[in-house]
């Protein structure tokens, strides 16, 4: 580093570099700086906050440890079924079931279906019917594999628990209510339950909770889960149970139950259409003996026993006619008397009536029914999954009523559908009705005898044929009501799980600290964006529209003095500190330290400003107090001396004054004696330790400053100062103290404000700025003092001056 030298304005041309080529960065460049930028920024944040980063990581890992080291183990106990038509195969192919539990609407997958009705509550119910350990009883603090012949009763009370003490003989049930003693493998009964415990469990002690059937329900609806595996008819019924013996047990009889439900719904479906044909078989074979002993009767009142053959045959064309809208009437008659029923109250309820509807041959073949029904179903299933256990959502919950008003929509469309069928048959009924009128007009120009004959032929034989076609049915439906299989089959049962599931203890702790870790950035990020101080050099331009000059980072205490800071010790009294702990003159107690240089940045600033020729006196203030604006005065004047410039400071702050402290002069006489003509020039100006720097001191602290500052005599005293010195730098209070930062700024030719990072209040430091733009000051630009700003030293050679201007280096 070269020996510093007075200032001379042609050395500019030596500082500047030849021009380069420009290089123009492309749209992904910038947006690539910009990401870097904002992730830099955000790592700052937290290494301002990181108390509160680490406090946040240590709570996560903390509380993620407590719960993994407090949560019970889950055990996973996995069946699986298949959806397949052995009711069909069993059957021989006789007879197509009333209605396939699978589903053939159009956009319903049937496997989905199907899941859905194993996750119903009747499914639930008989699954906990048949295996009550675990939902109904369920042991806690010991095996439930230790349990056998265990039974509930529905009117077992819910919410009781019994304390379980074991010992070598036997163990102890106790209640509120009562004690029971009893030894291993012997049964107890009690409220409702009965089980026996086979052998001593490794534990001392336990429970065991008894839940009535409709909680029970809910806990399992709560741990139940099928999932059909991609491209199959295969489901895989999974059940979640804190034992592995409940889970497996729970799990198969899930599976059982489903497929006993299953079986069960496809035999109603059966009996309700052997039920349905076997009504109307009766009406046709009464149908059938009218229309026989009517032409037995005719024949023998007419003497009547044949037609010639074009009788005959214009019977044929009728009776053909007569046996189509014979069919298509006992359809009418059907479905709109099944139609009258559902728009009575009373009988069955409404879910039957529509099965009831839907087992008729007639409906069965329509396309549009089937797929409503489809969806009639699948919205009955969601119904039910959503208002089932503990947690079951109420009538009033949204969902609830949205699938209440789709399945009442479903309803009418489902009724409004059979209807249009209705309307179908009736307009096939009217083509007949005009076709028959039409042969029947040339039939009654036959004889009389024979057209009545034929007619009576007509009748019976179409009574017959419809006879034979529905006995026929009849014993279709018979085959498969007996049938006592339904849909599914079991393909694995559950196997007893050997480990639990979930993550590990190292796993939760690690993902508590990471989750720590990001709640804990996030609240530092979040602080740091509700903070309206100002913090960073970027922030004093967008703000303030004004230049920031420099950055002072933290003013550490020197390692050790200089030998230019060894010579420059202030007299009189050991180096003071200011009140942020580093030492006050930081360029002369530590002259190579990265504040020392932030100073000398600010010095060059200021020299190569296009104001240089017009700034021979600034004034130094800041919007609050403890913002550093005398540690940067008396810093700066320092460094303009050590350029070789003639520097006067004066300590204008005649509030709190400081800078005799600083630099160890005497206080009076002082500028505010000079003011009132009390004291010379001769006797204010003190010389200091620092080559070409002088200071005036505040003196007598005055009970009216701000009148004596805004003298005409202070204005003079000033530009005459001004003309002996190369540059005044001026001390004053903070703007929102007092007025004195106003009086001398429009005074100065230039106003230097200082900023303290993370204390100055934007708004404190716009309202300062405005202030001083009123009374027409010129505010070259801003210095940040930024404690936190930490700066690599590369210090690693320390250049020291002697007393005698000798370049001493280490």
């Amino acid at each position: 580093m070269s020996e510093l030298l007075p200032f001379d304005s042609s050395q500019a041309n030596r500082l500047t570099e030849p021009a380069r080529p420009r290089i123009v960065a492309t749209p992904d460049a910038h947006a690539a700086a910009g990401e870097m930028g904002d992730l830099k920024e955000i790592l700052a944040v937290m290494r301002r906050r990181r108390w509160l980063v680490i406090a946040a990581a240590a709570l996560g890992a903390t509380v993620a440890g407590y719960f993994a080291y407090v949560a019970k183990p889950v055990f996973l106990a996995s069946a699986s079924v298949r959806i397949a038509d052995a009711r069909r195969a069993l059957s021989g192919g006789i007879g197509d079931a009333p209605r396939d539990v699978l589903g053939s609407g159009n956009g319903v997958d049937p496997v989905l279906s199907q899941v859905q009705v194993l996750k119903s509550r009747e499914v639930a119910a008989n699954a906990v019917r048949r295996q009550p350990l675990g939902l109904t009883v369920y042991p806690d603090g010991f095996p439930a594999s230790d349990m056998r012949d265990v039974r509930a009763a529905d009117s077992s009370t819910s919410g009781s628990a019994y304390a379980v003490e074991f010992d070598a003989q036997g163990y102890t049930l106790r209640s509120n209510l009562h004690e029971i003693r009893a030894r291993y493998g012997e049964p107890v009964s009690t409220g409702g339950v009965s089980f026996a415990i086979v052998s001593r469990p490794p534990h001392r002690s336990g429970t065991i909770g008894v839940l009535n059937s409709a909680s029970a329900v809910g806990m399992l609806l709560s741990g139940v889960d099928a999932r059909p595996r991609k491209s199959t008819d295969v489901v895989d019924v999974t059940y979640r149970a804190n034992d592995p013996f409940v889970a497996q047990q729970v799990a198969n009889a899930i599976v059982a139950a489903y497929k006993e439900v299953n079986a069960s719904i496809a035999q109603q479906q059966s009996r309700r259409r052997r039920e349905f044909i076997q009504e109307q078989l009766k009406q046709t074979d009464s149908s059938f003996a009218d229309a026989t002993v009517s032409l037995s009767n005719f024949r023998s009142h007419e003497q009547v026993y044949g037609s010639d053959a074009r009788v005959a045959a214009e019977a044929t064309g009728l009776m053909t006619l007569d046996v189509t809208r014979e069919e298509l009437a006992s359809d009418k008659r059907t479905l709109q008397s099944l139609l009258d029923n559902l728009q009575r109250t009373g009988g069955a309820t409404h879910s039957e009536k529509l099965d009831a509807l839907l087992a008729s041959p007639s409906i069965t073949s329509n396309q549009v029914v089937e797929a409503l029904f489809a969806q009639l179903v699948q919205l009955r299933t969601r119904r039910d999954t959503l208002t089932v256990g503990n947690w079951g959502a109420a009538r009033s919950n949204p969902d609830v009523i949205k699938l209440d008003t789709l399945i009442q929509t479903t309803q009418g469309e489902l009724v409004s559908a059979v209807r249009s069928n209705i309307d179908a048959v009736n307009a096939r009924l009217s083509s007949l009705d005009d076709l028959r009128g039409r042969n029947a007009a040339q039939l009654q120009k036959l004889p009389s005898v024979q057209a009545v004959e034929a007619r009576l032929l007509q009748r019976v034989e179409t009574a017959r044929k419809m006879a034979d076609q529905l006995r026929e049915e009849y014993q279709r439906a018979r085959i498969s009501e007996a049938v006592e299989v339904g849909q599914v089959e079991i393909v694995d049962l559950a196997n007893e799980p050997d480990a639990p599931i979930g993550r590990g203890t190292l796993f939760r702790v690690l993902s508590g600290l990471l989750l720590g870790l990001l709640f804990g950035g996030g609240g530092a990020v979040l602080l740091d964006r509700l903070n309206s101080t100002i913090r960073r050099r970027d922030e004093i331009e967008t703000t303030l529209h004004i230049p920031g000059l420099s950055i002072i980072p933290h003013m550490a205490p020197a390692r050790k003095l200089t030998a230019f800071g060894r010579h420059l010790r202030l007299p009189g009294s050991k180096q003071r500190r200011d009140r942020s702990g580093g030492d006050s003159l930081v360029t002369v107690s530590d002259f190579g330290s990265v504040s020392a240089e932030a100073f000398r940045t600010l010095r060059t600033n200021l020299l190569f400003s296009q104001s240089i020729q017009t700034l021979r006196t600034i004034v130094i203030t800041s919007p609050s107090p403890q913002d550093g604006k005398t540690t940067t005065a008396a810093n700066l004047a320092v460094t303009f001396a050590q350029q070789g410039m003639r520097v006067l400071l004066i300590d204008c702050d005649l509030r709190k004054a400081r800078m005799h402290n600083i630099f160890s002069v005497p206080r009076e006489p002082g500028f505010s004696q000079l003011l009132a003509h009390q004291s010379t020039v001769a006797d204010v100006v003190r010389e200091t330790a620092v080559e070409n720097l002088f200071v005036i001191p505040a003196g007598l602290l005055p009970a009216n400053p701000s009148e004596l500052l805004g003298s005409v005599v202070a204005r003079e005293t000033i530009e005459s100062l001004a003309k002996e010195y190369a540059i005044v730098i001026i001390d004053t209070p903070p703007v929102h103290v007092a007025a004195d930062a106003l009086i001398l700024g429009s005074m100065a030719n230039g106003v230097l404000m200082v900023l303290r990072a993370g204390r100055s209040e934007r708004d404190a430091a716009k309202e300062a700025l405005q202030r001083l733009l009123n009374v027409g000051a010129h505010v070259i630009g801003a210095v940040l003092n930024d404690p936190d700003h930490k700066v690599p030293d590369y210090g690693s050679y320390y250049y020291y001056y002697d007393y005698h201007d000798t370049k001493v280096e280490a």
